[in-house]
């Protein structure tokens, strides 16, 4: 029993001693500590604003493509059904509401992540029929026939 004891006794001394050298080494005073954390402060506070304004720029570049394309289905298909002109300015307004409810439904990351190829396109949550047609109401109120004929072509 007294052998026990005295290994027992060893072991918290030696955790005791371990535990104040390692606080000591974590905690080093001076200015080389300060200096270093407001380094990574500072690292940190440039790459989040820059990883943001990255991801915007990937989407709205996404989302312009997107919108270019869908204009120019638009103005193909007027022109076949021979539409007056009028109409055809309205067709980039229902492309850009479109759009805009595909980024509010994937967010701004999962756009830009396609703009990027790391994302496929088919992974993103798509607009509906339901979508489309808030869109038709927002902008065709007086002619919603008209613009239901359009999507449905």
């Amino acid at each position: 029993m007294n052998i026990n004891k005295l290994i027992g006794i060893h072991a918290v001394q030696g955790w005791w001693r371990s535990r104040g050298a390692a606080i000591g080494n974590l905690r080093r005073p001076g200015k080389r500590l300060w200096k270093r954390d407001a380094t990574y402060l500072l690292l940190i506070s440039l790459a989040l604003p820059a990883g943001y304004f990255m991801a915007y720029h990937f989407a709205a570049h996404t989302l312009r493509e997107l919108v270019n394309s869908c204009s120019a289905r638009f103005e193909i298909e007027l022109e076949k059904a021979e539409i007056e002109p009028p109409i055809e300015a309205l067709s980039r307004s229902l492309c850009e509401c479109q759009a805009q409810t595909l980024l509010n439904k994937n967010g701004v990351v999962r756009i830009a992540l396609v703009d990027s190829h790391l994302l496929d396109p088919q992974s993103l949550e798509p607009v509906t029929e339901e979508d489309g047609e808030a869109c038709i109401n927002a902008l065709w109120k007086p002619d919603a026939e008209l613009a239901k004929r359009l999507t449905l072509k």
